[in-house]
């Protein structure tokens, strides 16, 4: 007997057999009934309730259930049905499991070293499989056979592009978040260039103000007997009598203004020996300068008195 025989007969025995009870056949027969039952309901106008409550015959329910199921989207899959996995018929070191789906069949390939492919029977039987083994055609009565690869190519292309649709987003955001950054440093640049333009302005301003203000003279205030030159003897005594002099008409206030310069006081010599500090006499008369002889030669009365 070949593996394939073996296989089969594996799966016969775990199936359990149906046996046929009086219930179950009455139970066929109320069925039975009821379908034809049915059968005559489009004819006396009755039928099956629609999604608004009314009533419909069986082809205006078949016509509601195509609606329905063009709406759906198509789900496309990478599973095979009626074939399986063989030669061997399961990876070494593996055994066979019970999954609820094909899927969960395939999942526990994904998460086993060595499953390449899966293949999943009518019973819930799960067997796993190696590069060694290449798929087969099940017998009839395992049609409703389902094997697969370790992943579907569609599912490995959506996680490529959600990949490369996060890798565009991220560098769209790096580089609106550069470019927002370049922007605002920019800007900041331009705004202290700005402020250092106007600080300069102003301040150029400023000192031409201050300039300006430096080159206005202010004139002086007339003197004590006005502007006129005549009104001043010390301008007299120069030769200047006419016009004005203090100020004059290029507001200068003239030195003759304030009137005679002050005499100069010639200094007095006093010979050596001569002073009237050095006699008592002197002294208590409160005479100072030179006494014994004074500048002009005398000597004077207190020079005697010791």
């Amino acid at each position: 007997m070949n593996r394939d025989s073996e296989l089969e007969e594996l799966l016969e025995t775990e199936r359990p057999q149906r046996k046929w009870s009086v219930s179950s056949r009455a139970l066929v027969v109320v069925g039975i009934v009821g379908l034809a039952a049915l059968a005559f309901f489009p004819f006396s106008g009755k039928g099956l309730r629609s999604k608004s409550g009314a009533f419909l015959a069986f082809d205006e329910v078949d016509a509601e259930d195509d609606d329905v199921d063009d709406g759906d989207e198509e789900v496309t899959t990478c599973f095979a049905q009626g074939m399986y996995y063989a030669e061997p018929v399961k990876l070494p070191g593996t055994e066979r499991t019970v999954e609820m789906s094909a899927e969960l069949c395939q999942q526990r390939c994904q998460v086993v070293d060595g499953c390449m492919h899966f293949t999943f029977w009518p019973d819930g039987g799960c067997l796993l499989t190696g590069d060694e083994s290449y798929v087969k055609a099940a017998p009839y009565k395992y049609s409703e056979t389902m094997s697969g690869p370790k992943f579907c190519q569609d599912a490995i292309d959506a996680a490529k592009e959600a990949i490369s649709t996060a890798g565009s987003a991220a560098s769209s955001g790096i580089q609106q978040a550069s470019d927002s950054a370049s922007s605002g440093l920019q800007q900041a640049a331009d705004t202290v260039t700005s402020g250092i333009q106007q600080a300069q302005s102003a301040w150029g301003s400023a000192a031409d103000a201050t300039e300006s203000v430096a080159k206005e003279v202010v004139p002086p205030a007339p003197g004590i007997n006005g502007t006129s030159c005549s009104k001043y003897p010390a301008c007299v005594a120069v030769g200047i009598s006419d016009g004005d002099c203090c100020p004059n008409a290029d507001a200068v206030k003239l030195g003759c203004c304030e009137g005679f310069p002050p005499k100069a006081v010639e200094e007095v010599k006093i010979l050596a020996g001569s002073e009237c500090s050095k006699y008592p006499g002197c002294v208590a008369l409160n005479i100072t300068g030179g006494c014994c002889p004074t500048n002009d030669g005398l000597m004077l009365g207190c020079c005697d008195q010791i």
